[in-house]
């Protein structure tokens, strides 16, 4: 019967090396599996080409990786079949090579490649997650930090997939919800331009002498039309300059602020928007503590995933709180992002010493609350849109057959 040699983890987190005798591979890695071990590598110990000893593999920064296409669904695809490889025993080593596959996008791939690399030189997982930050975000790699610790590798990636799977669809919502308006506004003035620029002008030939018979509004239009003829290509050429001027604005993190903090101000996709960072915020510290994280660690990576500026110096505020002893609950209680309900549930959640299961529900309320009011935008959106391109044609076809009609009463 083989002998296996193995690097594993036991329930404490520390590494241990051995070896153990079993009819193969995965009979071994399911008996380490057996005595509470989380398994790091396992090989044949009488095979040639089993390694003398480990080498440490260069790491290879995410940088090298700019330019490549990336499916944010490759992570949540891989960590969904690695936590089932691990379950069943197989060893971390051959269930990431089991990842790779024609499938993946090429910079996945290439990222996967060198945590495999560096795996198999026998370097932590979540240190060769790393190195790769463009791919797996930082709160990807504090995860699979504490699960190494803790010996739980495999329930740890489910619960990352299932955290990775909610923020998809809650940008897909978002996306979604924000994306029609925008296109249909642009419909609008697209069609507004061409009626304007080319067929308005035809009817200015055919009521040419007639102008004082003509209503206030085809005047009116009439009159914007030839501006928009005679002066739009310079318009559009301001526009462009401004457009590139924004750009550059917006790429810097004072132009980031601003364009959030207008945002967040705005009628309607303020409280939308508003919704969405808390909900992402509680639903990333929630999933990092009943993980295991610690406070002031998922307080902290939160503040860096949140995706808003202001709810990041929302969640620094809160970090300094803790460090001086308070609750998490005092800490928010006098912040204006965060309903009254929630710090009071989380204060409830704190005294049961159940604050990660408390904060997962709050998170859950919260992605209810947000998919009801995306809802509520969207059905209200679509009638106010077709009004409103109903509105804008309409009146311009009336501002167009109306002084037929006109001038026709002033010939009888």
């Amino acid at each position: 019967m083989p002998t296996f040699k193995y690097i594993a983890r036991d329930d404490s987190g520390a590494s241990v090396e051995g070896e153990v005798t079993a009819p193969s591979e995965i009979e071994a890695a399911r008996e380490l599996r057996g005595e509470g071990k989380f398994i790091v590598r396992i090989y044949d110990a009488g095979a040639k080409d089993a390694p003398a000893k480990r080498r440490r593999a260069k790491k290879a920064g995410g940088a090298s990786l700019i330019g490549d296409k990336f499916k944010p669904d490759d992570v949540i695809y891989f960590t969904n079949q690695l936590a089932v490889m691990l379950d069943t025993g197989v060893s971390l080593a051959e269930a990431l090579d089991s990842c790779l596959h024609e499938s993946n996008s090429p910079r996945f791939d290439r990222a996967l490649r060198g945590v495999i690399e560096q795996v198999n030189g026998g370097s932590e997982f979540s240190a060769a997650l790393a190195a790769y930050p463009r791919v797996f975000p930082i709160v990807y790699v504090n995860l699979v930090k504490a699960s190494e610790a803790s010996g739980t590798m495999g329930e740890m990636l489910l619960r990352l997939a299932d955290f990775l799977e909610a923020q998809r669809d809650m940008a897909k919502k978002i996306k979604g919800a924000l994306t029609y308006p925008i296109v249909m506004v642009v419909f609008a003035i697209g069609v507004t331009i061409f009626l304007m620029t080319y067929v308005l002008p035809k009817f200015t030939a055919i009521y040419a002498g007639k102008e004082d018979k003509l209503p206030v509004l085809t005047r009116f239009l009439m009159a914007f039309s030839e501006s928009l003829v005679d002066y739009g290509p310079y318009a559009l050429g301001v526009m462009v300059v401004g457009g590139i001027g924004m750009f550059f604005f917006l790429r810097k993190p004072s132009g980031r602020l601003w364009a959030e903090a207008v945002k967040l101000k705005l009628p309607v996709i303020g409280p939308l928007m508003h919704k969405t960072y808390l909900t992402r915020s509680l639903r990333t510290l929630g999933t990092m503590i009943h993980s295991g994280v610690s406070m002031l660690e998922g307080v902290q990576l939160t503040a860096s995933a949140c995706g808003s500026g202001q709810y990041e110096r929302m969640w620094k505020v809160v970090y300094g709180r803790l460090e001086t002893g308070q609750q998490l609950s005092e800490s928010l209680a006098d912040q204006d992002q965060i309903p009254k309900v929630v710090y009071k549930m989380l204060g409830a959640g704190e005294r049961s010493g159940k604050l990660g299961l408390v904060m997962n529900r709050v998170a859950n309320f919260s992605e209810t609350e947000l998919n009801n009011s995306i809802k509520t935008f969207t059905s209200m959106l679509e009638p106010a849109i077709v009004m409103f391109l109903g509105v804008v044609v309409g009146g311009l076809v009336l501002a167009l057959l109306l002084p037929i009609f006109t001038i026709s009463k002033a010939m009888h």
